[in-house]
C-alpha cells in the first residue's frame, strides 16, 4: 500500500526527469560534466579499496617491521576494524541528505587523509586499529555512498553504464595502489610514506571541491545529458529540490524488497570477496607457486576492468534485475570450475571468470537500488541497503573457514558458495521492476 501511495503521487508530480527525450541508453555519451563525475567517482573507488584492502599488502609489513608490531595481530585486528564501515553507510547517508553528497565526500575524504597520514606516526597496535578503523569508517562514506549518490543523481537512467566505468577505479587500485605504496615506502620511509598518499587524497579534494556537484542541474547540464532547454533545466532542479521522500526509515525497513535487495546482492558481494581474497592461496593449494598466483591475480583484476564495463553495458541492455540473474550463474559456472582440480584450460577459463565478475557486484548492487528508487529517495535508500549487504558480505570468510575446516578445503567452501549463489539468484527473482516513491 505504501509503494502504491508513494508511486500515485510521483506520477501527479510529473517530474521532467521521467519525461525528458531519452539518448540511446548503450552509448557512453555522458557529455563533459558528466564524465568529469564518472572519474572522480572512479578515483573514490581507487582511494577506497586501495586504503582498506589492496593496499594491506606492503602496509602492514612496512608498519610490522618499523614498529617491531606483530603482524598476524595487526592482521587480526583489521577484521574488526573493517567492520566501523557498516554504522558509515547510515551516518553519511544522514549528512549526504543534510548538507549534499559533495560535503560528505569532502569529510571523509578530510578524515581519511588525516589518519592514514598518521599510521605511519602512531606506531602502536592500538594505534593501527583506532586509525584504520577510522579509515575504513570513511571509505564507505566517500564512496560508496556520497559518490554512488552522486552517479545516481547524475544518471538516473544510464546508472548501469556510469557505474560500469566507475567502478573501474575498483580493479585498477588492485594493479597500481600497491605499487605506488610501495613506491612512497621505499623512497620516503615508513614515518612519511602514508603522507604521500594524504597528499594525493588532499589534490582529489580540491578537484571535487572545485569542479564536483551534487545535480547535474547545479551545473547547468541535464540529468543522463539528455537534450533539455535551459528552462526546462531550472524547472527539473526546482522539482528535484522540493522532492520529499515518501518513506520513513520504518516504512523502508518494512519493505520487502527493501531486505531482498540488502540480502541478496550481500550474498553476491561474499561471494566475489571469498573468490577474490582466496585466488592466491587455492591456487598454490593445487600446486601453483606464490609469484605464478600473484600474476594470475593481476591478470583477473585486470580482466575486471572490462567486466566492469561489460556488466553495466548488460544492465543497460537487459535491465539490472536480469543482469544480476546472469552475474548470479556467471559466477555458479566459476565456483563449479573450482570446485574441481584444474588442469590449465579450466584453471584460464576459471581467472578469466573471477576477473570479469569482480566489477560487476559493485556496479550492480547500486543500480539495483537506483532502479527501484526515485534519485531523491536514493541516498535514503542506500543508507540502509548498503549496511545490510555488508553485514551478510562480512560472513565471507567464515564461510571458507567452515568450509576449509569441515568439507575438506576450498572445494567444499565453493560448494557452500553455489548454493548460496543459488539462493541470492531466487531472491533477485522475486525482486519486480516497479520503481518504489
Amino acid at each position: 500500500m505504501l509503494e502504491e501511495n508513494a508511486q500515485a503521487a510521483g506520477r501527479s508530480r510529473g517530474t521532467l526527469e521521467n519525461s525528458a527525450t531519452a539518448s540511446n541508453d548503450l552509448k557512453s555519451n555522458f557529455g563533459r560534466r558528466g564524465w568529469t563525475m564518472i572519474v572522480f567517482s572512479g578515483l573514490l573507488f581507487w582511494i577506497n579499496t586501495g586504503t582498506t584492502v589492496d593496499g594491506l599488502n606492503v602496509i602492514l609489513g612496512a608498519l610490522s617491521s618499523t614498529f617491531k608490531l606483530d603482524y598476524n595481530s595487526m592482521l587480526a585486528w583489521a577484521t574488526p576494524a573493517t567492520l566501523f564501515s557498516i554504522p558509515a553507510a547510515p551516518v553519511f547517508a544522514w549528512i549526504s541528505q543534510k548538507y549534499g553528497a559533495k560535503i560528505a565526500i569532502l569529510i571523509g575524504l578530510a578524515i581519511t587523509a588525516v589518519c592514514f597520514g598518521f599510521l605511519g606516526v602512531w606506531g602502536t597496535m592500538l594505534g593501527f586499529f583506532v586509525l584504520f578503523s577510522a579509515v575504513c569508517f570513511c571509505a564507505t562514506g566517500y564512496a560508496h555512498i556520497g559518490g554512488n549518490a552522486m552517479i545516481a543523481s547524475w544518471f538516473p537512467r544510464k546508472k548501469g553504464l556510469a557505474l560500469g566505468w566507475s567502478t573501474m577505479g575498483q580493479n585498477f587500485s588492485t594493479a597500481l595502489f600497491v605499487p605506488v605504496m610501495a613506491w612512497f615506502l621505499s623512497s620516503l620511509g615508513t614515518e612519511h610514506a602514508f603522507w604521500g598518499i594524504s597528499a594525493i587524497i588532499l589534490v582529489l579534494m580540491l578537484l571535487i571541491g572545485s569542479f564536483a556537484r551534487n545535480t547535474p542541474e547545479e551545473a547547468g547540464v541535464a540529468p543522463d545529458n539528455d537534450p533539455m532547454t535551459a528552462e526546462q533545466i531550472v524547472e527539473s532542479a526546482r522539482q528535484h529540490r522540493e522532492y520529499v521522500c515518501p518513506f520513513s526509515t520504518r516504512q523502508m525497513l518494512a519493505m520487502k524488497d527493501v531486505w531482498l535487495v540488502g540480502f541478496a546482492y550481500g550474498a553476491l558481494y561474499m561471494v566475489t570477496v571469498g573468490l577474490v581474497s582466496q585466488l592466491v592461496p587455492r591456487l598454490m593449494a593445487i600446486g601453483y607457486d606464490l609469484n605464478t598466483a600473484i600474476s594470475y591475480l593481476t591478470i583477473a583484476a585486470l580482466v575486471g576492468v572490462i567486466g566492469s564495463y561489460a556488466w553495466g553495458w548488460l544492465d543497460q541492455k537487459i535491465g539490472t534485475r536480469n543482469a544480476s540473474l546472469v552475474y548470479s550463474f556467471w559466477y555458479i559456472a566459476a565456483l563449479i570450475l573450482n570446485v574441481f582440480e584444474l588442469n590449465e584450460i579450466t584453471l584460464w577459463i576459471s581467472v578469466f571468470m573471477i576477473g570479469f565478475g569482480i566489477g560487476g557486484c559493485g556496479n550492480l548492487a547500486t543500480s539495483i537500488v537506483a532502479t527501484k528508487f526515485h534519485r531523491g529517495t536514493f541516498i535514503k535508500a542506500w543508507g540502509i541497503i548498503n549496511p545490510i549487504q555488508s553485514i551478510v558480505r562480512s560472513f565471507a570468510f567464515a564461510v571458507l573457514a567452515f568450509g576449509l575446516t569441515y568439507l575438506g578445503g576450498y572445494s567444499g567452501a565453493y560448494s557452500i558458495y553455489i548454493v548460496i549463489n543459488l539462493i541470492a539468484a531466487i531472491m533477485i527473482w522475486r525482486l519486480d521492476n516497479k520503481k518504489i516513491g
